[in-house]
């Protein structure tokens, strides 16, 4: 049994259909793979800060060294939940992660990059799916797991805004206009893979079984809620004191 396996408590199935469970399920090797491309990002961003040395190495390399290893412990809690429901094993695709680290090929672009749209926006957003999720869910072994995740998504989201505002004085101009689009383009790439799936859903009337929370699967309208709750009164405020353009980015999401 893996260590992750040990932090969680069996699951209490009972009362629960077999579809209902089938449904939960299948969440588990999906989150195993995007906890997984998250250890994968900050394992390249520690290297790029490591690269970029000064005020961020000084200030955040043992704390960006430790969500890597935050991230592969959340994949092994993935891992357990989905073998703990019956769910085969997940598929790893690194391919989209390398395509993107190919676009980012000076040290402080990459890390620049990484902060703003896969630690700062992406964690603040993870973190309101979680504990949206978190809160819904009642059966033991998915809650527990939503609220191990929950806490390490919070910190990791502050990491985020912190380093990359002790980045932000060594960026040129040409770099600061480079992490505006960033900005842009990932608000845009987040929408449509975090809320607009639910929103179709919703628009189609779908149904969703209430077991379906309980048993840690965000309701469509949760989602759609805590995405834009996060992007509202988290993120395009945290932007703007950056001083990015966070109206802009967000009014041009679309065109990047």
């Amino acid at each position: 049994m893996s260590a992750a396996a040990t932090e969680l408590p069996p699951p209490s199935l009972a009362g629960y259909s077999a579809e209902q469970v089938g449904f939960a399920r299948r969440a588990w090797p999906m989150r195993a793979a995007e906890e997984l491309r998250s250890a994968l990002v900050f394992r390249a961003l520690h290297r790029a800060a490591h690269a970029v040395g000064g005020a961020l190495w000084d200030g955040f390399g043992a704390s960006l060294a430790r969500t890597v290893r935050d991230e592969l412990r959340h994949t092994r809690l993935c891992l357990a939940v989905g073998t703990a429901l019956g769910a085969p094993p997940p598929v790893w695709d690194r391919a989209p992660l390398l395509a993107r680290l190919v676009t980012l090929p000076s040290p402080r672009l990459r890390a620049g990059a990484l902060l703003l749209v896969e630690t700062a926006i992406g964690e603040t957003v993870s973190s309101l799916l979680f504990r949206a999720g978190r809160r819904a869910a009642v059966e033991p072994l998915t809650r527990a797991a939503l609220t191990s995740i929950l806490a390490d998504e919070v910190r990791h989201a502050r990491l985020g805004w912190a380093a990359l505002a002790a980045l932000w004085p060594a960026l040129d101009a040409a770099e600061r206009a480079a992490l505006q689009r960033e900005a842009t383009a990932g608000l845009g790439g987040l929408e449509r893979t975090v809320a607009l799936p639910a929103l179709r859903r919703l628009e189609a009337g779908e149904p969703f079984d209430p077991a379906y929370a309980a048993l840690g699967v965000l309701p469509p309208e949760a989602r759609v809620e805590a995405f834009y709750e996060a992007v509202e009164r988290l993120v395009l405020p945290r932007l703007s004191r950056l001083g990015l353009d966070a109206e802009a980015a967000w009014r041009d999401r679309y065109r990047a």
